[in-house]
């Protein structure tokens, strides 16, 4: 019998009765944007995933699942990417244990974590410890040391706003001094190598920057602009980065010019030679959150570096942008009421079938003053390098087309159910349902015999009769075969749940498909129920996908294999 360690023999013997349960394991580690890269006082992802792991291997109760990190996250916002990932996984059952380094690390607004550790977690049956507070969720009984939580909280709180306001402080007194550069900076310069915060002409693209103006400023089109750059080769923004080493991504070196990059340079004060600051403005401590900021707030540090555009040309193109903007506003209002009464019904849901980019809803005038509305590929309607051919579809033809896919659908709505209260309360329902019951039982006893092997598995090993590295290899292959039986398990009900609600009218597409059901004609509403994505191909060929597919298909095997147990009974 293997010997076990000082070690590891205390912390068998802080294992509780309540610990011998085997937990599913999340390890959340999160570095704020302040703290990333620099100084972190021990709090680094590294350290912090150390520690856990740590803390996790030494108590066999902790199966760890996976470790989740959010680098750069402010503590104060529970949107983030990877706490996101792991609170779909608690929701899903898959995770039931949190560990963090410490409650700070978690998060930072006492009122959203007190919310967490208090309501949200202990709903979810899910556990958390925080390692350096001593915290745990099943130690929590209203003692002294579980009602410092909610102060340690508002302390965190109140020091991630304390922060906020020495840092906003700080960068404003820089931004005024001029002391601060845009991580990337506007197309048509570099920043300078020889001068802290200043800015040099990168003369590969500056002309094509005053070409762009110059050909905005003599009323050339945004598309034709685009057309003129990319028969020239001209380098765009996105190529100029991965030529400089600022993007290493090759899809960047393909890139053509389009309307909304050509915006993005002709609005730009830059190009005169200011620095504009507070476009995107926000601060914690004073309770405002990050916005955009009309031109009228933003702030100017005038000559700061050597301009590429004059003041005349730029001022030009700007009273040529507000000019088309008052025309364009004008123009909506005088037809508010036409428009009105134009619905697209296939927003959002409407592709090409060729090129996969949505297809766009084109409102277009002919001569008799009605209007015939038709949907185009945008492949070929953006601006710059058409990635597809000119083909659409009239509105009214595939609106046509869709909603007699729909009534077609109804129809084999309606001969299914009438299959099916056939059926019900047959032979063939009965076969069928205890076959489902007989492979979930079936299943749900395998999966008991493993859990019952790797109780006891973990009683040898707290008896010593396995030493660690004996336990946790023979722990694996028990977790491995328990994971696979439990998806099995979980697809037997699921296909038993389908069973169910197709013979108690629960069928989700069945419910949808009947909101069709007396109806006349297409509606937004009827749209959204029933259709999940319309393609257009370039020969006019559509295809409808329909919501709840799954349920639809189920129904149709459901159907014609009760059909089948049906007629083999008749046949005995």
């Amino acid at each position: 019998m293997a010997r076990k360690s000082r070690k590891n023999a205390q912390a068998v013997a802080e294992v509780s009765t309540a610990e011998m349960t085997v937990f599913n394991t999340a390890i959340y580690v999160r570095l704020s944007v302040e703290n990333s890269g620099k100084d972190d006082d021990g709090d680094s992802i590294e350290n912090q995933i150390a520690i856990c792991k740590s803390y996790v291997e030494e108590r066999p109760y902790l199966k760890l699942h996976g470790i989740f990190q959010d680098n750069g996250a402010k503590g104060t916002n529970f949107d983030r990417p990877e706490f996101n990932r792991l609170m779909d996984l608690l929701r899903a059952g898959k995770i039931n244990c949190i560990v963090v380094k410490d409650l700070s690390r978690f998060g930072r607004d006492y009122i959203e974590t007190g919310n967490y550790l208090e309501k949200i977690f202990p709903f979810l049956g899910v556990r958390f410890i925080a390692i350096t507070d001593n915290f745990d969720s099943f130690n929590t009984d209203g003692t002294e040391e579980s009602l410092m939580i909610p102060l340690k909280n508002m302390i965190n709180e109140l020091y991630a706003k304390d922060i906020s306001r020495k840092i906003i402080t700080s960068f404003r007194a820089r931004q005024e001094r001029g002391e601060f550069l845009p991580a990337f900076v506007p197309y048509g310069y570099i920043k300078s190598k020889t001068e802290a915060y200043q800015l040099e002409i990168d003369e590969e693209v500056a002309d094509n920057v005053r070409l762009i103006f110059r050909l905005k400023a003599e009323g050339l089109t945004h598309g034709e602009i685009c057309r003129q750059l990319n028969e020239m080769g001209a380098t765009t923004p996105a190529m100029r980065k991965v030529q400089l080493g600022l993007w290493k991504a090759e899809k960047y070196k393909r890139t053509v010019w389009y309307g909304r990059t050509l915006i993005d340079i002709l609005k730009n004060p830059y190009y005169t030679g200011c620095l504009p600051y507070g476009r995107m403005p926000k601060s914690l401590y004073e309770g405002v959150k990050v916005h955009r900021a009309p031109r009228e707030e933003w702030r100017i540090i005038p000559n700061h570096h050597e301009a590429i555009i004059d003041q005349e040309t730029f001022d030009k193109v700007q009273k040529m942008f507000d000019e088309n903007s008052e025309l364009y506003k004008q123009k909506l209002a005088e037809s508010k009421d036409d428009r009105d009464k134009i619905v697209n019904l296939f927003d959002r849901r409407i592709y090409c079938g060729d090129c996969g980019k949505r297809m766009r809803f084109v409102k277009r005038q002919v001569r008799n003053g009605t209007r015939s509305n038709y949907y185009c590929c945008a492949g070929f309607l953006d601006s710059g390098e058409r990635t597809c051919t000119r083909h659409g579809m009239n509105s009214i033809e595939l609106e046509d087309a869709v909603f007699a896919a729909i009534r077609q659908q109804l129809s084999l709505a309606t001969n299914i159910e009438a299959l099916l209260a056939q059926l019900k309360g047959s032979s063939g329902e009965r076969n069928l349902q205890e076959q489902f019951q007989t492979e979930i039982n079936s299943i749900s006893m395998r999966l008991k015999k493993v859990a019952t092997k790797r109780e006891k598995l973990y009683e040898s090993y707290v008896e010593h009769i396995l030493d660690e590295q004996e336990y946790l290899f023979a722990k694996k292959e028990y977790d491995e075969e328990y994971a696979r039986i439990s998806a099995e398990l979980e697809e037997a009900r699921h296909k038993k749940r389908h069973f169910d609600q197709a013979f108690q009218s629960e069928n989700k597409w069945l419910k949808t498909i009947h909101l069709v059901q007396g109806a006349e004609e297409m509606t937004p509403q009827l749209v959204k129920a029933v259709v999940k994505a319309v393609r257009v191909y370039e020969n006019k060929r559509i295809e409808v996908e329909f919501n709840y597919e799954e349920q639809r298909q189920y129904l149709l095997e459901l159907a014609e294999a009760l059909a089948d147990i049906n007629d083999e009974g008749r046949c005995g």
